[in-house]
């Protein structure tokens, strides 16, 4: 025992020994979950050189300043500030680009910040600034739109880093929009969809019920007219009707169903004057008939009974 005792001073100061032998690094250690990063010295002294170039209005060195804080003590206290300060200097000065990268750092490591849900909020800014085409995307400055995939990706990350806030469903009828905008058909059926899917509660989703109606109604109108896209635009509007009767879009879309249902009518007739020309007249009846029993007036309805009384003359 008494050599134990004897022992243990030489062990306790050799310990601080044994820890600055360690490996050392220039970033501080993520803090542990739940608490609160730690005071850093260095971090400190390089925050306070920032801000007082950001404040004489010098954003170059500021920048720069802030950018080396963040890199080399990123867990630190005063990170989150540097990281926001840095990203929001780099959208003021319209890089946009940078600024929604440089947002999206400080979102995936700093939740805890009170300035989280102002970063939410500018990032979702930039993303919606870039679909619109109003960010400069070349060093002279010119505006010009982003490619397509770059804008729905930017929206579908604002979209997941809150998916519970008002921001996400603006988000993800944005992604529709883009693609719409871009004659992207398919891909802004799907948004649209997911959009009126996943944001049922929202004003957004009978939009996108709407926007996907007239996407297909446009279609059948367009190229060899294909029908289904006559079914299909008017299952969309159907749907908005059933689940959204008091909708802003409702009056708009009784009148787009009651077009679809004249557009049937000539349809039919059409296929049965087809078969007619052919001679196939059982195949003709049968569509002259779904003309009769689809309206109660009008030409069409006199021509195609007048069909009939043909065939059955024959």
């Amino acid at each position: 025992m008494s050599q134990i005792l004897r022992v243990l001073p030489l062990a306790i100061a050799v310990l601080p020994l044994l820890a600055s032998c360690g490996g050392s690094s220039t970033k501080d250690a993520p803090p542990p979950a739940g608490s609160v990063a730690a005071a850093n010295p260095a971090a400190t002294a390089l925050f306070a050189s920032a801000q007082a170039v950001d404040t004489a209005g010098n954003t170059k060195k500021a920048l720069k300043l802030y950018s080396s804080l963040t890199k080399k003590h990123p867990f630190s206290d005063v990170a989150p500030q540097a990281r926001f300060r840095q990203s929001t200097l780099l959208d003021h000065r319209g890089d946009q680009m940078e600024a929604f990268d440089s947002y999206q750092i400080f979102i995936t490591r700093y939740q805890g910040s009170s300035l989280y849900s102002q970063a939410l909020e500018r990032q979702a800014s930039v993303a919606h600034a870039a679909a619109d085409g109003h960010i400069k995307t070349n060093f002279l400055g010119i505006k010009s739109r982003i490619s397509t995939k770059e804008s729905a990706e930017m929206l579908g990350k604002v979209r997941d880093n809150a998916p519970h806030a008002a921001s996400a469903p603006k988000a993800q009828f944005a992604i529709g929009q883009v693609f719409e905008e871009r004659k992207k058909v398919p891909e802004a059926i799907a948004a649209y969809r997911k959009a009126a899917a996943d944001y049922s509660t929202t004003s957004y989703a009978p939009e996108s019920l709407f926007r996907i109606g007239s996407i297909l109604l446009g279609q059948s109108k367009d190229g060899n007219h294909n029908p289904a896209n006559l079914d299909r635009s008017r299952h969309a509007f159907e749907d908005l009707i059933q689940s959204y009767p008091n909708s802003k879009r409702a009056p708009e879309t009784r009148a787009q169903l009651k077009s679809i249902g004249s557009q049937d009518i000539q349809r039919s007739f059409d296929i049965g004057e087809f078969y007619y020309k052919k001679s196939q007249f059982s195949s003709a009846a049968f569509y002259y008939n779904e003309v009769l029993r689809t309206t109660k007036g009008g030409p069409l309805r006199e021509k195609a009974q007048a069909r009939l009384a043909s065939i059955q003359s024959n």
